[in-house]
């Protein structure tokens, strides 16, 4: 299989017209880094219909002006079919050092043709028997590969990316947490495991080492994140199935070894949500305050390590809003989210700050792509 063996391709600044935004009939689950200078990059991913699709592809766009416009992709980054590889779910993270990383997922595809629908040995999640099956194609990869590029120069005119490389098997879905200038922790997880995954890296990103936590509370998408409370415990949350709140799971001694899930009572609908510690020390926390629905897109803020939440500012409270990502500049917050990913397409950006959650003031928001 090629999707742990070759990278899709890297094209930067496509002129081909299938990029095009006015054509896209399908786009989410958004992602912001800002730089030192005070750029600020987004990533998407895009293409075909829906997702999964074999005209999935995910983009990189930048802004110069504080978030007001972006401008056509940077770099795009294409699902292969000659290869069989599918390509999804970017993920952006500037690195204490300054430095830019561009994190995304490859998975195997297989022909659907008689003799493949014949197979029986495709390993699937409960639940999800019926893979998807769409232009020709079966998505039966349920344990993915993790690819990463790297930018030393993203507030250059022409910025250069590294070449790409294979980082660790798993799903990466939010932002590493640094618990140290070398130590950071990846949540890369295994849907086909009932173990929280991740990765850990004790050299600045050269080499990681794949790992299991504690036993899932059940979800088919973790997409966990983490924080290290002020006693040293790292407290990840995570999604899960139809529980309609988030499970956490810590870890006492550095991110070795790691509790089994419980259930915290924090509203989530099954769906990606945000969680850091702000550059104050509080910690900020986005995502749909709903057990059911992908609704009410709030702003938390908590000043006592996630035990209480001193502010709930509720600012969306449309139908189908989700994957926020956020970051901190200059006493900002930066973030974005989507909303109705195949009917209006709408990639969100905004802006707030910690005193706005805090009164209750609604944060700048705008919608910076919709086909």
């Amino acid at each position: 299989m090629n999707a742990e063996k070759t990278p899709c391709p890297i094209l930067i600044r496509p002129d081909d017209p299938v990029y095009d935004e006015n054509i896209r009939e399908f786009q989410g689950c958004p992602t912001v880094a800002v730089t030192r200078g005070g750029r600020i990059y987004v990533g998407w991913f895009s293409g075909g219909i829906r997702e999964p699709h074999m005209d999935n592809y995910c983009l990189l766009e930048y802004s110069d002006d504080g978030g007001k416009t972006f401008g056509k992709p940077y770099l795009v980054i294409p699902s292969s079919k000659e290869l069989l590889i599918h390509a999804e779910d970017i993920q952006l993270w500037t690195s204490p050092d300054g430095t830019l990383h561009v994190f995304w997922v490859q998975d195997d595809v297989v022909p659907q043709n008689k003799e493949n629908l014949r197979r029986t040995d495709y390993p699937c999640i409960t639940g999800f028997e019926g893979f998807a099956r769409i232009g020709g194609f079966m998505f039966t990869d349920y344990t993915h590969t993790v690819w990463c590029m790297t930018c030393e120069n993203p507030d250059a005119e022409t910025p250069v990316f590294s070449a790409p490389h294979l980082l660790d098997r798993g799903f990466l879905r939010n932002k590493p947490l640094v618990l140290n200038e070398k130590k950071w922790l990846l949540f890369n997880y295994d849907q086909l495991n009932w173990k929280y995954g991740y990765s850990m890296t004790e050299d600045g990103g050269k080499t990681f080492s794949h790992r299991y936590g504690g036993k899932k509370v059940d979800t088919p998408f973790d997409e966990a994140m983490a924080y290290q409370r002020t006693d040293g415990a790292i407290r990840l949350l995570a999604r899960t199935g139809k529980c309609g709140e988030l499970a956490e799971s810590l870890s006492y001694d550095g991110g070795l070894t790691w509790t089994d899930g419980t259930l915290t009572g924090i509203p989530n609908p099954n769906s990606r949500f945000y969680i850091s510690r702000t550059p104050t020390g509080r910690l900020l926390m986005i995502g749909s305050h709903h057990a059911e629905q992908r609704t009410n897109m709030t702003c938390y803020l908590s000043e006592d390590d996630g035990r209480t939440w001193c502010a709930k500012n509720t600012f969306d409270t449309r139908a189908d809003l989700s994957y926020p990502d956020a970051d901190f500049y200059d006493g900002k917050i930066l973030f974005v989210y989507d909303r109705e990913r195949t009917k209006a397409k709408e990639i969100l950006f905004g802006i707030t700050t910690e005193d706005d959650i805090l009164a209750g003031k609604a944060p700048d928001v705008h919608v910076i792509s919709k086909p």
